[in-house]
């Protein structure tokens, strides 16, 4: 079956399943065009996705969600807001092939993690799905209370709503207790990239990242060099603050290891077990290069490591919204939100490379994975409902995240389309980040950054803690 669409040249790329190829030719920062360019594509949009026949009787299926991102999976009106009413003709079309009624139990996200661990240790039957913070569902996912999804019928990890590369991370011993599939649009809005500044970047005679990325040199070392000296005093007051010109600027820096392809806990060859895998003579010497670069005395760079004033003067999002950072680091999502009012001429870029023997650009991400409990009365028909929500995610929330951002000013060159295609094709949620928590060793850059750039004290203080996490999931994953 096939759709007539009108989209960018991305989404046509996507749903077509042609993926990381380099334009053949080139757009460099200074000649980039930021007219949105559409096409009309007949594109095959229809992949089976081999669930059966069913009835349901209108049966109320529930949705357990934190209320703060419960737009992401269900929504319960049409707005006219594109991606919005994506979401919601995804739900409606199965709500009606399989006669349900979906549900939405909204819960804080501060309070959800007990109130899940209650629902079902109480041995009713309370709902049906659930989507709930990433850490609070691995840690709850090892007190048994989730059903292995390998054991759920119907959910089929060989489809295309399944990220391959995330799949492999989150199983272990030929399990898995975490949804992430794109029956939410989150894990692509938590994807995280760099964004620069086009105008910059010219009247710093740069090269072009474009071109960098195009032939494999857009590599953290690349990435260091080009942005470490460039600071400009713009007020004369002598003071580096707001309005100043920066080479680079970061707050918060969520999924730095697995952005260029570390693991802190490993696998063993088998798949089978986990082990400590994060002091080595490689993660030593990227850590080195981060507290240099990111906490030493290199003029160019501004970092701040918490949550507050995310949207103030001491926010990275801020201060490249205001036209004067050179590159800058976050979740798409979030960074777009700030540059919606703005006129800055900003481009889309995937994480760099460590260096240029990494096989391919990574895209890191956090998300609010699902689960299923194991009240759930009837396993069979939750696993035909979650897996023709992430289907229909798929045929039309994707589409529609794409189609909505590049005819928007989230994507105004065409070079950053292609970016985004190549930012997107291997998007990696990291087990060790799930499991680990806010504590654990996938969050050392941000832990070391915050103790002062000490790795081996860090990793000397936490090791036993750690381990003896490392050894609780192993046992766990090993019944």
């Amino acid at each position: 079956m096939k759709k007539r669409l009108t989209c960018m040249l991305l989404a046509v790329l996507l749903l077509c399943g042609c993926g990381g190829g380099a334009a053949e030719t080139e757009t460099t920062a200074d000649t980039a065009d930021t007219t949105a360019v559409e096409v009309t594509e007949e594109v095959e949009t229809e992949v089976p996705d081999d669930l059966p026949e069913a009835d349901y009787d209108g049966y109320t299926f529930r949705i357990l969600c934190d209320n703060e991102y419960i737009r992401f999976v269900h929504v319960t009106e049409s707005t006219g807001e594109a991606i919005n009413d994506a979401v919601f003709d995804a739900n409606a079309n199965v709500m009606e092939r399989f006669n349900v009624k979906l549900e939405q139990l909204v819960h804080s996200v501060w309070t959800a993690g007990d109130e899940v661990r209650t629902l079902i240790l109480s041995g009713d039957d309370a709902f049906d799905l659930g989507t709930i913070h990433d850490c609070t569902a691995g840690n709850l996912s090892l007190e048994g209370l989730f059903h292995n999804l390998y054991d759920v019928p119907h959910l089929n990890f060989e489809k295309p709503w399944w990220p391959a590369y995330t799949t492999e991370s989150l199983t272990l011993n030929g399990k898995m207790y975490l949804i992430s599939n794109y029956m939410t649009y989150y894990g692509f809005w938590a994807t995280r990239t760099m964004f620069f500044n086009i105008d910059l970047f010219n009247d710093f005679g740069l090269e072009s990242p474009y071109t960098m990325v195009k032939e494999d040199r857009w590599t953290l070392d690349n990435v260091i060099s080009m942005t470490k000296d460039i600071y400009e005093d713009t007020n004369g007051d002598g003071t580096r603050d707001y309005g100043d010109i920066y080479g680079y600027a970061m707050t918060v820096p969520y999924c730095l290891l697995e952005n260029f392809g570390f693991e802190a806990y490993g696998k063993s060859a088998d798949g089978k077990t986990l082990q400590i895998d994060v002091y080595n003579d490689a993660t030593v010497d990227f850590m080195d290069k981060m507290c240099a670069w990111l906490v030493g005395d290199q003029i160019g760079t501004v970092y701040s490591n918490t949550h507050s004033g995310r949207y103030n003067e001491d926010s990275s999002n801020t201060w490249f919204a205001n036209g004067t950072v050179l590159l800058t680091y976050g979740a798409i999502g979030h960074l777009l939100t700030g540059l919606i009012d703005t006129d800055t001429n900003y481009g889309i870029l995937p994480m760099p490379k460590l260096n240029e023997a990494q096989d391919h650009f990574i895209g890191a991400c956090c998300e609010i994975p699902g689960i299923i409990p194991v009240s759930v009365s009837d396993p069979d028909r939750t696993g035909v409902i979650t897996e023709a929500m992430a289907a229909e995610g798929w045929k039309n929330i994707v589409p529609a995240y794409y189609g909505m951002a590049l005819r928007s000013r989230y994507v105004n060159d065409e070079d950053s389309r292609l970016m985004l295609e190549i930012l997107f094709e291997n998007r990696v949620l990291s087990f060790s980040y799930i499991y680990g928590g806010g504590s654990g060793f996938q969050r050392s850059v941000d832990n070391v950054l915050a103790q002062g750039g000490n790795f081996s004290s860090y990793y000397e203080t936490n090791l036993a803690k750690q381990q003896t996490l490392v050894d609780k999931i192993n046992e766990f994953f090993g019944k």
